[in-house]
């Protein structure tokens, strides 16, 4: 009986201390939370709570940025389970966030063909004409093609030309990174001369006339990797000709025949290779190039052209507000007169505040050679006798653009050059009889020194609706002998203003102003130029369209070359049709 007293007393203190301990004490439980085993606390926040004596245990898929949704972390009390939560949330919280609107942008109609031609007075033809062919997804075939002709301004002679001259290319893309393009080019041209005093008039008998053909081929190889790094390499072959038809038997004092024909043939090869440097913004660079020909001047022999030139360049940006490059080549230069070795500095400093204000510095210098193709089309009136050199250059320039608000700029500068060999054109002249006569153009050197001071705007107030153009400048060619450099402007003006008044109406001017010039033939100076135009386009739609211009609209007599006079007022009128 004692035993049995003994055994419940033990029950009862044992079951009392254990509950004693799970309630943490005597007092009541005043709570609402349920019994959690402390294993399954879920931590919330940033998981800086500490619980000594308990082990972590790792909260699978928790995370604390959901996509989709999100519990409120506060909310009181926790009594639902997690489905219960989820339950209670809109269902238009539930949704995929809907997808931005889709932009296209339209896609501009492709003119495989625009053809500009015109009539104007004095029996004018023009044409303009372009075409662009797609080949596959990855090739492309386009052509130019360029005329205007004109005869019958002077009444005292004939007095016509004509400049047509067209290209066709091809371009094709053959990696990601690698394109090649390739073009084949022609000139077709001829130009009627001045009449010469009658003593070698009398023996042409008709004006003379100068014709020019010409061909050339082109292969150009890019491989652009970015911005920093890539590769280009370029063959050019090339001739031309220049046939002087000044009678059959009028001569020069020399005897030589004012007729003739001059010649050239060039290859022109040039590689370029460019990569980053060890830092950042700076780019290296190594070039070659090589141009070797031949080319027979009238009574001149034939001489052997070469001017080659290997270099190397480097380019940093700094700060991103200051871009420097250099570069230093060292040109090996042959023209059948002399030969020379040159080294060919260059160094160019841009520095832009704010996008607002850029200054721009440099100097440089190198060998120039100029090809017969070059001076002929310069002065049409160019006899054929002519001995081609090359000339050196040294030239200094510091330039201030200002960007006063978007679409504008403000821009002026000087520059500083030093020719040796400058090339210039001056009429030839002979005695006969006691007597000055002059003939047509030649071809001179001598060192010449040029300072010029310029400015100008660039005005773009409405993008393609209103944008202007203007540039004036000041000069100072001096031979070394003192003179002016012939045929050569001290003062100048450039400008030109297009005013879209509205979808498919232009109207456009320009004008140009060219200073008094010294013509050391007949000692005397040509006056000065000021020529103004105007052309008007309507576009009746899409494929279809017209055009009037009138070129000079004072009316002014003047001549570009002393004793030749240019066309006077003329008036245009064509047609615009695309496909």
């Amino acid at each position: 009986m004692i035993f049995r007293q003994s055994l419940l007393f033990a029950f009862i203190i044992f079951t009392t201390a254990a509950t004693y301990a799970q309630s943490g004490g005597s007092s009541p439980q005043n709570t609402l939370l349920p019994e959690i085993n402390p294993q399954d606390i879920e931590i919330r926040s940033e998981f800086r709570a500490r619980f000594p004596g308990l082990r972590r245990q790792p909260i699978l898929g928790f995370n604390p940025k959901p996509r989709v949704f999100q519990i409120d972390p506060n909310r009181m009390p926790f009594m639902e389970s997690r489905d219960q939560a989820v339950a209670n949330i809109s269902i238009t919280q539930l949704d995929r966030p809907e997808p931005p609107a889709r932009s296209v942008l339209p896609t501009p109609n492709r003119t495989n063909i625009y053809v500009k031609g015109g009539f104007g007075s004095f029996t004018t033809p023009e044409t303009d004409a372009y075409f662009f062919q797609g080949l596959g997804s990855k090739s492309s075939l386009s052509g130019n093609f360029s005329m205007l002709a004109s005869d019958g301004h002077l009444d005292n002679q004939l007095s016509s030309f004509r400049f047509m001259d067209g290209d066709i290319r091809f371009n094709s893309k053959l990696k990601r990174d690698l394109s090649i393009e390739s073009s084949i080019g022609f000139l077709s041209d001829f130009n009627r001369m001045y009449n010469l005093a009658p003593i070698y008039q009398d023996v042409i008998g008709e004006t003379a006339r100068k014709d020019y053909l010409g061909f050339s081929w082109n292969t150009n190889l890019h491989q652009t990797k970015n911005s920093l790094e890539g590769f280009s390499a370029e063959l050019t072959v090339s001739h031309f000709e220049a046939d002087l038809k000044a009678g059959d038997t009028a001569t020069r004092n020399d005897g030589s025949l004012i007729s003739g024909t001059s010649n050239e043939q060039y290859v022109h090869a040039q590689v370029k290779k460019y990569w980053p440097g060890s830092r950042l913004y700076e780019t290296l660079g190594i070039n070659a190039n090589l141009t070797a020909g031949t080319y027979a001047g009238g009574s001149t022999a034939s001489n052997n052209v070469i001017l080659g030139e290997i270099g190397a360049e480097y380019k940093k940006l700094i700060n991103f507000n200051m871009h420097a490059s250099g570069a230093v080549n060292l040109a090996y230069v042959s023209d059948g007169v002399e030969n020379k070795v040159y080294i060919a500095p260059q160094a160019e400093l841009t520095y832009n505040l704010k996008d607002a204000l850029m200054l721009k510095g440099g100097i440089k210098g190198g060998p120039l050679f100029n090809s017969l193709q070059e001076h002929h089309q310069t002065n049409r009136f160019l006899s054929n006798h002519t001995l081609l050199r090359h000339s050196y250059q040294s030239k200094a320039f510091g330039e201030v653009g200002l960007q006063l608000f978007e679409g504008n700029r403000v821009y002026s500068g000087i520059s500083y050059q030093i020719t040796r060999n400058r090339a210039f054109y001056s009429r030839a002249s002979e005695t006969r009889i006691g007597q000055d006569y002059a003939l047509f153009y030649t071809l001179n050197y001598a060192k010449s020194n040029t300072l010029e001071l310029f400015g100008g705007i660039t005005q773009q107030l409405q993008p393609e609706q209103f944008w202007l153009d203007a540039k004036i400048y000041a000069r100072r060619p001096k031979l070394s002998t003192g003179e002016d450099i012939p045929y050569e402007e001290r003062f100048g003006v450039t400008a030109s203003l297009n005013y879209s008044i509205k979808k498919g109406v232009l109207i456009s001017t320009w004008m140009d102003v060219i200073g008094k010039r010294r013509a050391p033939t007949n000692n005397r100076e040509l006056s000065a130029i000021n020529l103004v135009n105007v052309k008007a386009e309507y576009e009746f739609s899409d494929r279809f369209g017209v055009y009037a211009k009138v070129l000079n609209i004072l009316g002014q007599k003047y001549e570009l070359w002393d004793g030749y006079e240019e066309r006077p007022f003329q008036l245009f009128g064509g047609i615009i049709l695309k496909l």
